[in-house]
């Protein structure tokens, strides 16, 4: 199952991008190695999450308690096909405009700039096939609200054995 917030990255690349949503994948699942000459656009979520920082927050009136997080999630965006040196260096320059911040707060999300541009094919010394990854960090705050009786007074039962 994919995380929501991977599927908001997901969306955020295709309105950005203007892109085909049936070309846009998750962590390479479903995608045979023949099909990339396809432009293929892979949202890989496998790195590790970073917890940036934890609290809760007690509701009086709802009896409502809210447990919160603020989390930091390294994503690399896999670029495959005839197209994929356009269609990263299409995200890399689109991703600093105002359409790009405006997507950000529609998607609540915050993605930050690329931070890194591998060329795998070149690194890898294959002639055929293009395959470029950008990476960049996305913080989310993921929520959850628990029912919590408040205890106004506290009663006692004092049981003595005889």
């Amino acid at each position: 199952m994919t995380q929501p917030h991977l599927k908001a990255v997901a969306r955020f690349v295709r309105d950005l991008l203007d892109y085909d949503e049936q070309l846009i994948k998750f962590d390479r699942r479903n995608v045979q190695a023949s099909d990339f000459s396809t432009s293929y656009i892979v949202v890989n979520g496998s790195l590790p999450q970073s917890m940036l920082a934890r609290g809760q927050r007690f509701n009086g009136d709802a009896e409502v308690m809210t447990y919160s997080a603020s989390v930091s999630h390294a994503i690399v965006l896999e670029f495959y096909g005839d197209k994929a040196y356009v269609n990263a260096e299409s995200f890399l320059m689109l991703s600093e405009s105002q359409h790009a911040n405006e997507l950000r707060r529609t998607h609540s999300l915050t993605i930050m700039a690329v931070s890194n541009i591998i060329d795998v094919g070149q690194l890898l010394g294959q002639s055929h096939g293009n395959r470029v990854h950008l990476s960049f960090n996305v913080q989310y705050a993921p929520a959850r609200d628990v029912q919590t009786l408040r205890i106004d007074t506290p009663q006692f039962q004092f049981l003595e054995d005889k």
